[in-house]
């Protein structure tokens, strides 16, 4: 039994796991579920306040389309919060 464990060959790429997101295709997600709901979604202001964080870390990978997705996610995200007041 050898006491060296095998180790990764350090020279080569890993595999990605994943396919990059796609930044504009989830603001259009988000965007989409927001304009269909009546009520607002979260418990708490603060969980909407992650889905507006996303939004914004979406926004400045997507450029300036991505930005008007998410002017359009935050009004619908103040439209939904006013009916809590």
């Amino acid at each position: 039994m050898s006491r060296v464990a095998p180790h990764p060959d350090l020279f080569t790429k890993p595999e990605p796991e994943t396919l990059p997101p796609d930044p504009i295709g989830e603001l259009r997600v988000l965007l989409t579920r927001l304009s269909a709901l009546s009520a607002p979604p979260w418990p708490t202001p603060t969980a909407a306040m992650e889905d507006e964080y996303r939004a914004l870390h979406l926004a400045r990978e997507a450029g300036p389309e991505g930005t008007e997705l998410t002017n359009a996610i935050l009004r619908e995200t103040e439209r939904l919060l006013a009916m809590t007041d």
